[in-house]
């Protein structure tokens, strides 16, 4: 692992036993204050501290730098911009336009459903994210401390980002790129529809996986280049076959990449 990355990984554990911290402390704080209150977000919401905010079907929700101490419901139809946000419970969005996170701290977990596009940019979440549903998931700059999955999504990229679980895209049948990651735990890419990059061209840098990468039944081309990979590159199932370029593999390359 390059020094980069080992400082990036310590930063990003930092940034999640502070974010842990500061999210036991503030309920207690704010419990006295008049802002503590559940909001329904049709225009902007500023810097104030508020309970639950939720986002109504067909409607638009821009949040800058507040700190929402429960929760934030996307509803259908419906789109939310947060930037400098604070959450510490979860994000849930169904059938909406639009999520876009911005430099954004989720203490909780992220469930997408539906959602024409979802996006992380700067974000840290400290759950688990889960995506499915026709969503166009893009994460770049983003840390991750649990599970980063997409399942029968549009489309799932990844770029520049470290996740601390498990990374996985399971019929993304508009494609999927990976560029400059680091993983913890596996990845695994399965019965893509399109074109799929890990690494190995212009603008996409290759990953650095602690785990296995298992490439499943893929039914487009799959490019695999410039990545470095602590356990396993096993490739079955996919047609056409992928091609490999030069990766650094301390496990074993098996099947149609060995």
């Amino acid at each position: 692992m390059t020094r980069n990355r080992i400082v990036a990984r310590a930063v990003l554990t930092a940034g999640v036993a502070a974010a842990a911290s500061l999210a036991m402390a503030l309920p207690a704080q704010a419990h006295g204050g008049g802002n503590r209150q559940d909001v329904t977000c049709d225009g902007t919401l500023g810097a104030q501290t508020v309970r639950n905010v939720v986002v109504a079907d067909g409607t638009a929700c821009v949040l800058e730098n507040t700190n929402v101490t429960g929760t934030v419901t996307v509803g259908a139809g419906a789109a939310l911009d947060a930037t400098g946000v604070k959450v510490f419970k979860s994000v849930t969005a169904t059938g909406s336009g639009r999520v876009s996170l911005t430099e954004t701290v989720v203490v909780g977990g992220v469930t997408s459903a539906g959602v024409g596009i979802a996006r992380f940019t700067d974000t840290v979440v400290l759950g688990s994210v889960a995506v499915s549903g026709d969503t166009s998931f893009s994460a770049t700059g983003s840390g991750f401390a649990g599970n980063l999955s997409g399942t029968t999504v549009n489309r799932f990229d990844v770029a520049d980002s470290y996740v601390l679980g498990t990374l996985s895209a399971v019929d993304a049948y508009s494609g999927a790129n990976f560029c400059g990651n680091w993983v913890y735990g596996n990845a695994k890419i399965t019965n893509g529809g399109a074109a799929l990059l890990l690494g190995g061209a212009t603008g996409c840098a290759g990953n650095e996986v602690n785990g296995d990468v298992v490439l499943k039944d893929n039914q487009a081309y799959v490019g695999i280049d410039g990545n470095t990979i602590d356990g396993d590159l096993n490739c079955t199932g996919n047609d056409p076959e992928p091609v490999i370029g030069t990766n650094t593999v301390r496990g074993d390359k098996l099947g149609q990449c060995a």
